[in-house]
């Protein structure tokens, strides 16, 4: 596809290296202590609701004139695989869907996740 933006959350008071849990979670589809489990019918209702523009394919396929993105998940990460002509704001808008579930946005490109603790 393109862009991957992936997305979990650490239960209160755990930190582990971002990469590592990048690859086990979101990759790996493995379960990774310390990491909390997520509402992700909530969190699959609320893309739909924000992004009205994109088509739900299937499970995991969104599409539009605009873009498209393929969704993975398990109950501790979500990983948004986006096309490169996917607009920003709408890549924004998917760092606020997150952000509401306390999920801040990891950038596997650059290696870095944007929260206050690293």
């Amino acid at each position: 596809m393109g862009r991957q933006m992936a997305f979990w959350k650490y239960n209160d008071g755990v930190y582990l290296d971002n990469q590592k849990v990048y690859e086990e979670a979101c990759c790996n589809g493995l379960t990774v202590e310390g990491l909390a489990e997520l509402p992700t019918d909530d969190i699959l209702r609320m893309i739909c609701e924000k992004l009205p523009a994109y088509d739900k394919l299937d499970e995991y396929s969104f599409e539009s004139e605009k873009g498209a993105f393929e969704l993975s998940y398990t109950n501790q990460c979500v990983l948004f695989d986006c096309s490169w002509d996917m607009p920003m704001n709408d890549l924004n808008t998917v760092i606020d869907i997150m952000a509401a579930f306390h999920c801040p946005f990891y950038d596997p490109q650059i290696t870095k996740r944007f929260d206050s603790a690293g």
